[in-house]
């Protein structure tokens, strides 16, 4: 995964369950909580495999 927010580490990009897609920012050693919602809920999303 690319670093999307400039800290040099690796971020995360999810598809939840519910179709909506959400940001964790990489850290050196965890990703804290539920993410930010990028997407709200959307059905299409649910059937994507993977992004980017």
């Amino acid at each position: 995964m690319p670093d999307a927010n400039g800290d040099s580490v690796p971020d995360v990009w999810t598809v939840r369950s519910d179709g909506s897609v959400r940001f964790y920012a990489g850290g050196r050693t965890v990703l804290s909580g539920s993410g930010t919602e990028i997407i709200a809920p959307a059905s299409h999303w649910k059937t994507r495999i993977a992004i980017g």
